[in-house]
């Protein structure tokens, strides 16, 4: 193997040697380079291919220690708004051919890195960049109105979705008011904000313990008014009372007030809620809102399993058969007030 040394001032052979990396960039990544060394003065050498190799093992590492974004994450996001690496780096502020480096396996400082992952990861950050970035100058006409326009039929297409699942939701679920739905007619924005109301109350609330929490403020409701809040209908199921036919899970993607996080454990996969924080109170009377509060207070430091065996206690659990819909006639004797 031969390269030319600039010590020796002309080709020479060369030598590999093993050397260890601990550190890149003050985070630890426990590797190592090969490095040509000349065989006549001993000099270390820049061969280019093998400085290649070093870079993609070391910058490999070092992405996922320290958590930064890849070359394909960039990628991704112009595709997504079908902008070019110019136009990207414009909008970003960064340097004429930073946003090309970095695609090509440069690797971004922690900071930028951190900064652009946000952008990525949050839709309505990266338009607000757009929309300082046109106010300055830094883009034309072209490129501003592509990505918001691409914003506008995103936001329009995500509404439309979301307002079928309302009207399937008030189809499946809808009844006349009878003991089955606590003779209410069902609110589906009033069960929107409720859920994103106990969310926001409730640390790590989980899909199932939700349907707890629902059944128990209706019949409790009940219990004191002769009359649910939200006018859903519930049935039995192995863990307690659940919303009927398993419509939790259309529920669930309703994601305006609040959103689902699907998260993969040891003992099977759970579904979490996770509020907005944009709940609206305000269809919601006083005595209405104690009831709520009361059942969060009661349950919010319970387990999931906690939860289940307190529904499990009550007669309308107990007292009706595995997929049966359950009466609100059970309301009159609860152990969860007691």
């Amino acid at each position: 193997m031969r390269e030319y040394c600039p010590y020796c001032k002309k080709e020479v052979d060369y030598k590999i040697e093993k050397r260890d990396v601990k550190e890149f960039r003050g985070i630890e990544i426990d590797t190592y380079e090969n490095v040509a060394v000349c065989k006549e003065c001993h000099q270390d050498l820049y061969v280019n291919e093998i400085e290649e190799k070093n870079n993609e093992r070391i910058y490999e590492l070092y992405r996922e220690k320290a958590n930064i974004i890849k070359p394909q994450d960039i990628v991704d996001l112009r595709k997504k708004y079908d902008i070019s690496q110019r136009e990207l780096t414009a909008i970003l502020g960064f340097g004429k051919m930073t946003i090309n480096r970095y695609e090509r396996g440069g690797v971004p400082t922690k900071s930028q890195s951190d900064y652009i992952r946000l952008l990525i990861d949050n839709d309505n950050k990266f338009i607000e960049k757009v929309k300082e970035a046109y106010k300055n100058g830094n883009i034309n006409d072209k490129t501003y109105e592509k990505i918001v326009s691409e914003e506008i039929n995103t936001s329009i297409a995500k509404e439309q979705i979301q307002d079928n699942i309302r009207r399937y939701l008030r189809y499946a679920l809808n009844r006349k008011p009878d003991i089955f739905n606590g003779y209410k007619s069902l609110d589906i924005e009033k069960v929107e904000n409720i859920i994103s109301y106990i969310a926001s109350k409730v640390k790590n609330l989980t899909i199932t313990s939700l349907n707890k929490y629902l059944w128990f403020i209706d019949i409790v409701s009940f219990n004191q008014r002769s009359v649910s809040i939200t006018g859903l209908t519930y049935q039995n199921q192995k863990f307690g009372p659940t919303i009927i036919d398993k419509k939790y899970d259309e529920i669930s993607l309703l994601d305006d007030k609040y959103i689902r996080e699907d998260i993969e454990t040891e003992n099977g996969n759970t579904t979490k809620i996770i509020s907005n924080g944009n709940y609206d109170l305000d269809k919601i009377s006083d005595t209405e809102k104690e009831i709520i509060d009361t059942i969060i207070k009661i349950l919010k430091n319970k387990t999931v399993t906690d939860i289940s065996e307190l529904s499990h206690r009550e007669e309308g659990w107990r007292k009706t058969k595995r997929l049966e819909t359950i009466s609100f006639e059970y309301a009159m004797n609860l152990n969860i007030i007691k």
